[in-house]
């Protein structure tokens, strides 16, 4: 009977931790977010170089081209916000 309560007590206990995971902002709604920054800045056309979305800080990078111009973001992936830009002339 103690061993079956154990088991019960860990099975419930893993179902908790399943439901504490981090949101995290899809592909899609990153790029939505990237598109709307970058037409702000008056940059309506970019090619999309790399995307990476990680848990742990929970950021999402994403890296485009503008003509001789790249530009990195990351979003954070709880809020939807923009931490950090950088600028790169190539």
């Amino acid at each position: 009977m103690f061993g079956l309560v154990m088991i019960l007590i860990l099975v419930l206990l893993g179902i908790k931790s399943l439901g504490d995971k981090k949101k995290i902002i899809d592909d899609e709604k990153a790029l939505k977010i990237i598109n709307e920054a970058l037409e702000k800045n008056g940059y309506d056309n970019f090619e999309l170089e790399s995307i990476v979305s990680m848990s742990e800080p929970n950021i999402t990078s994403v890296i485009v081209n503008i003509g001789y111009l790249q530009i990195a973001l990351e979003i954070d992936n709880n809020s939807g916000k923009i931490l950090n830009t950088e600028k790169i002339v190539r």
